[in-house]
Formats: structure tokens, sequence, C-alpha cells
């Protein structure tokens, strides 16, 4: 027998009863001279809640609670239980079936939903956004790391123009105003576009390129990336992620330090692989309709690769290699 009380069906009334365990297969609750029994089949047990008692429920609504859950654990052990949480949490495949499904849809929020809410995420952000963030960061890369173009006047000039000719002959379906800019860096011939529009270009990218058609291809290709706001949704996809992560995890102290230097990081780390894919097929494309030919473009990547000193492994850098990026060119 397993003292405890019992409750009523629809009452709140505390009875002391008894509950018959000697029977195979059946319950029998005692309880006020009454007996109620019924078998395991029919019997419901509640699941295990941290230290708190397993209460016993009868089909006619009759509730018991042992005073000694542990002979009532053993009385289950023996005669198995009916819960089917509880084989559940003692089912070594259900287990791994379990962890499979939460690692596979964990994955899929990353691979799937992520980019579709950043998607909705920067087609729904005021202009001002973008044009707010892409001032800051400029700002902090002339701080840190970008000096004055020393390039003479009326070559920048001369650039601009064509630049500006290109924003006016191509569809005007672009988020933010795109402008031209110039600077210098050690660090080997680029430009690079912000979420503003402003296009930044590098006195070394000019020396490099030969011909004007040459820097025109690279300036087309960063058109590419404001025309698909690739910053904005490399900015949002960052936050999402570290936000993501600190809720995982439950690690929080670093995420105001990544929404605060994202921007940054984004320019310093550069932009996905497919992103650089869309910029260069926008490039591509507007090569052929305004000057009927994409092959300054593969002369520049050619002259990328003679001052490069190295390319990382695809899967460890965020730019497709330039051996691709050129065949693709080709290709179109």
């Amino acid at each position: 027998m397993l003292l405890g009380v019992a409750h009523p069906p629809r009452s709140s009334a505390r009875l002391t009863a008894e509950l018959d365990i000697a029977q195979s297969g059946f319950l029998a609750l005692h309880v006020d001279g009454d007996i109620i029994s019924a078998s395991l089949e029919q019997i419901t047990v509640t699941d295990r809640v941290g230290s708190l008692p397993r209460k016993v429920k009868f089909p006619n609504g009759w509730l018991f609670v042992p005073s000694d859950n542990k002979a009532l654990e053993s009385y289950l052990a023996t005669h198995g239980e009916k819960s089917w949480l509880s084989k559940l949490e003692r089912h070594v495949g259900a287990i791994f079936i379990s962890m499979v499904l939460i690692v596979a849809l964990t994955l899929g929020s990353f691979t799937h939903g992520m980019p579709w809410l950043t998607q909705a995420i920067v087609h729904n952000l005021p202009p001002v956004v973008s044009e707010v963030v892409g001032e800051k960061v400029l700002e902090a890369l002339d701080e840190q790391w970008l000096s004055p173009s020393e390039l003479a006047q009326n070559e920048q000039d001369e650039i601009r123009q064509r630049f500006n000719s290109y924003v006016e002959q191509l569809p005007k379906d672009y988020v933010v105003t795109p402008k031209l800019v110039f600077r210098s860096w050690e660090q080997g011939p680029n430009a690079f576009a912000l979420s503003d529009g402003t296009v930044v270009v590098l006195d070394s990218l000019v020396e490099l390129s030969e011909t004007p058609l040459q820097l025109d291809s690279i300036l087309l290709h960063e058109l590419g990336h404001v025309h698909h706001q690739h910053v904005m949704q490399s900015l949002v996809r960052s936050s999402l992620i570290s936000l993501s992560v600190a809720l995982l995890t439950g690690e929080s102290s670093g995420v105001i330090h990544n929404l605060a230097s994202v921007g940054v990081f984004v320019f310093s780390n550069g932009l996905s692989q497919q992103a650089e894919h869309q910029a260069d097929q926008y490039a591509v494309k507007n090569m052929w309709q305004i000057h009927g030919s994409a092959e300054a473009m593969i002369e520049m990547f050619k002259g990328f690769q003679t001052v490069s000193e190295g390319e990382l492994p695809k899967w460890l850098s965020t730019h497709p290699e330039l051996d691709e990026r050129i065949q693709a060119v080709r290709q179109y």
C-alpha cells in the first residue's frame, strides 16, 4: 500500500487515501470507505518535474498523490511507464532523432530563414538608415586607415564624370544615390561600396588599371553592390547572427559591441561570395550593353592576379577566386 492524499473529481478536497499496488496490472484506490480501481492502461501518471511528486489520475477523475514518491517510481519502473513522454525521455533513438531535428531546424533557420528575414528587413528600412550608417563607417575608416587621395584633381574629375554617366544610363532603381570618392591606402588596389551609395576608389586601383574601361568595369561592379544593397544586407545579417547566438548561448555581453562595430567589420572582411558574383554579373551585363564587350573586366582581374600574393582557399575567402570570376565573365 502507498499512503497519500486523494482529490475527488472536480474538487480541491484532500482526503487521506491508500493506493493498493499488489494486484498485477491493476491499481486500487482506497478512500473514505470506497474503492476505485482501474487497469494500468486506463491510468495516467504525470511526468517528472524536478522533485515534485508524481500524480496518479484515474479515468473517473480521482487523483492520488503519494507521500512516498520513490515507492511509486519503483512500482512504475517494475511495471513499465504508460506516459509516452516519459518513454521518449529515456528512448535513445528518440533522443538522437530529436537532436538531429533540432540541429537541422537551427541550420535551416540560418541558411534559409536568416536570408529571407534579412531581405525583408533591408527592404523595409528607410533610406536614412543606410545613409547614416554609410557616413559613420566612412568617418571611422578615414580616422583609422584611409588617407586623402593623391590623384590629380583633373584625373579625379574625369573618372567621376564617367561614373556619373553610368549612373545616368543605368535603371533608376537605387535606394540611395551613388556617389564617388577617392582615398589612398597601403593595402593594395581596391574599391568598395558603402551602405549610403558611396563608392570608394583607392589610388592604387587607378594606378593598376591600364585603360579607362578596366577601371570602369570595377566601378560598375561596385554599383552592383549598391544596386543589390549588399552592405546593408551584410550589416543586418551580421546583427541577426549575433543576436541569435546570444539567444542560443545566453551570452550577450558582446552583442552591443558587435552591433556598433559591424559596419567596419563588413568592410574589412569583405562581402560574401554570393554578393561578389551578383556584383560581377551586374557589371558584365552593363559592360556588354554600354560598351559591347566585357573583356576589360577580364583584363582587370588579370591585373589583380599580378599584384596578389596568393589567394585564400575558397572556403576561407569571402571573395571568389579570380580564375573563377574570369571564367564566369567569359561564359556570360
